[in-house]
């Protein structure tokens, strides 16, 4: 089975569970995710967290949540990346964002980003 395509992106995250994170999404794909942060977090990996993703002003796609879990940290002195599963019912209205919101990074790719 193929990966699922991933687009570039210049969201925001804020992870509920992880104090003071303000993350730049890095890519997306409709069943993972790539953030960055200039601070150190503190992601455990296999850990269920819940995030709100702010998409580019562009987009005009509101905030949304998404339940995700990790799957990787990497951390190199003060910054961090992490990798995450997306944790989304089919069919649910978040399902339907996501996909919104997929189908703009695919109609609107910035790789110099």
């Amino acid at each position: 089975m193929p990966r699922d395509s991933r687009y570039t992106a210049k969201g925001r995250v804020y992870i509920a569970e992880v104090p003071n994170t303000e993350a730049l999404l890095k890519n997306l794909s409709a069943s993972g995710l790539c953030i960055e942060s200039q601070d150190f977090m503190e992601v455990v990996p296999k850990t269920r967290y819940s995030v709100d993703i702010i998409p580019e002003k562009s987009s005009k796609i509101d905030k949304f949540k998404l339940e995700i879990e990790s799957r990787w940290v990497r951390t190199q002195k003060q910054r961090s990346e992490s990798g995450f599963v997306i944790v989304v019912p089919p069919g649910s209205e978040k399902k339907q964002v996501l996909e919104q919101y997929l189908a703009y990074l695919s109609a609107n790719p910035e790789p110099d980003a």
